[in-house]
């Protein structure tokens, strides 16, 4: 090597040391010192190829995880149960693992990133069905629409089910005589309007108020467990995020009355 050569390659060296930039130093022009060059170059393939191993490495191990919660054995499981409680005549056994067989595949399984309200309300239904083997006939589901049409109105997928969660597990669930939820669906010309109402236990104005500041983005607001806090927060960010903040949720309660969760979505079509 000459010795040009040679006062590059310790300027190359003394670069590394300041700022470990090693792209920069492989990446000079080493053509006139062809070893010096092939050696880089070899160097250069070599930490590529352990990027991709490593890549790789990470591919399989996301791979791995994704076996270890296969859906098809939590599916063929409850199928099996759903099986045997037919064979005992135990119908309310198996329309309670039917519909945790469907909900969990709805919720794990469909990718889409938009459904339709008729999708929305079956998984909903299906939430339901699972929280009446817990409760018995103390809770009832109730549907208000007006506009059929509205059954296939797009949206996000897991929009509704969290609003009805809600209403059971922080309304109904405290409540000592039967409860009710209603799921009441209106639009205006360009604007769709989901509500989730129940008579349950209500709450007092400042958690609402508190609760609806957050909706709004009004960060300074935040605090510790609330009723329906994370849930709900997060179906009114995603709302947020994908249609503006023209749109999302907004929570109306009294306490000892009951409580309504009211969405405000862009009425979308098939086609949109």
């Amino acid at each position: 090597m000459s010795l040009r050569g040679g006062w590059k390659l310790w300027r190359a060296l003394r670069r590394y040391r300041n700022d470990k930039n090693l792209e920069a130093v492989l990446h000079m022009d080493w053509s006139k010192s062809p070893d010096l060059n092939v050696f880089l170059g070899d160097i250069e393939d070599r930490l590529h190829g352990e990027e991709i191993t490593k890549l790789q490495q990470k591919q399989a191990e996301y791979l791995a995880l994704q076996n270890q919660i296969n859906p098809h054995f939590l599916y063929n499981a409850l199928e099996a149960i759903r099986a045997d409680a037919l064979l005992a005549d135990c119908e309310e056994i198996a329309e309670t693992t039917e519909a945790l067989a469907t909900f969990f595949r709805y919720t794990i399984s469909n990718v889409q990133e938009y459904v339709t309200f008729s999708d929305e309300l079956d998984n909903a239904e299906n939430y339901f069905t699972i929280q009446r083997c817990r409760f018995g006939d103390k809770l009832s589901l109730e549907l208000e629409m007006e506009n059929e049409e509205l059954l296939e109105a797009r949206m996000p997928k897991l929009i509704l089910q969290p609003l009805v969660e809600n209403a059971v597990s922080h309304g109904l669930e405290g409540k000592i005589e039967h409860g009710t939820v209603r799921i009441i669906v209106e639009n205006s010309e360009q604007t769709l309007f989901l509500r989730v109402r129940d008579d349950g236990i209500g709450m007092p104005e400042e958690q609402v108020e508190r609760l609806n500041a957050q909706f709004a983005g009004d960060s300074t607001t935040v605090s510790g467990q609330q009723r329906g806090g994370i849930a709900l927060r997060n179906v009114n960010s995603r709302i947020r995020l994908m249609f503006g903040e023209d749109y999302g949720l907004r929570i109306y309660s009294a306490a000892g009355i009951g409580t309504e969760c009211c969405i405000t979505l862009p009425l979308l079509s098939q086609e949109d």
